[in-house]
């Protein structure tokens, strides 16, 4: 691993959750997803378990497979001492089928197609994926439109992930956008790391300047741009 990847781990280790998302959204899924009390959840690119545990408190019952491709986090999801099963892996391709495919904030890893097509073959009949995608909601300023061209340069429209959703075969069922208290949490447990990282070392002063500019465009541009959860399932 480079420097800047064990600074940049570092800087979000101990976070409530590693990307803006909130509690009451993911209930919000759960209660119009409506899985079987006892069924079965792929928490995709599950991070340190945060929400994991929402779903576990709100259904106790579910079975619920963590899968992340970092060890460090997984090492955290487990540390939460939950009933479910967090293994370090790939999470386009889990183990057997779900009721529910949930990620926050992750497609963007692989794209939204490719996404789709691969948790299509792992869902039981009748079940559902939901997602976190930063998208823009408003007319982007040339400040957020650079920020972001540079960060996520696929990153499309509110409209637009619409639209390539249903081209991809599913059915959008919600789609609500997260709000300014699912970033301000987030952003909040970082700039604690921040203030205790800062000066520790030249890489991770620079890892701190990139998302202390993240925080900055934030600040000014929310509005422009928002993550938007969605639920969907195949159409």
């Amino acid at each position: 691993m480079s420097e800047a990847f064990d600074a940049f781990m570092e800087l979000y280790s101990g976070l409530p959750r590693e990307g803006p998302g909130s509690v009451n959204s993911l209930l919000n899924v759960l209660e119009i997803a409506d899985p079987p009390p006892l069924g079965r959840v792929l928490d995709a690119a599950c991070g340190s378990g945060a929400d994991s545990e929402t779903l576990l408190r709100a259904l106790p019952g579910l079975e619920i497979v963590g899968i992340d491709k970092q060890e460090a986090f997984i090492s955290a999801a487990k540390a939460r001492g939950l009933k479910a099963d967090f293994r370090v892996g790939d999470m386009l391709w889990p183990e057997g089928g779900f009721d529910l495919i949930w990620c926050a904030g992750a497609v963007y890893f692989f794209g939204l197609e490719t996404v789709l097509e691969a948790w299509r073959g792992h869902l039981f009949p009748h079940g559902k994926v939901a997602f976190s995608e930063v998208v823009w909601r408003g007319q982007p300023s040339a400040e957020a439109r650079d920020f972001w061209a540079e960060a996520y340069p696929a990153m499309d429209t509110e409209s637009g992930l619409h639209t390539r959703i249903e081209a991809a075969g599913f059915k959008v069922i919600s789609a609500e956008p997260l709000g300014q208290a699912g970033w301000n949490g987030y952003y909040d447990g970082l700039r604690k790391n921040i203030t205790r990282l800062k000066g520790k070392s030249a890489v991770m002063d620079r890892v701190i300047a990139e998302t202390q500019a993240e925080i900055a465009i934030y600040e000014v541009h929310f509005g422009e741009y928002d993550y938007v959860v969605y639920l969907a399932e195949p159409a």
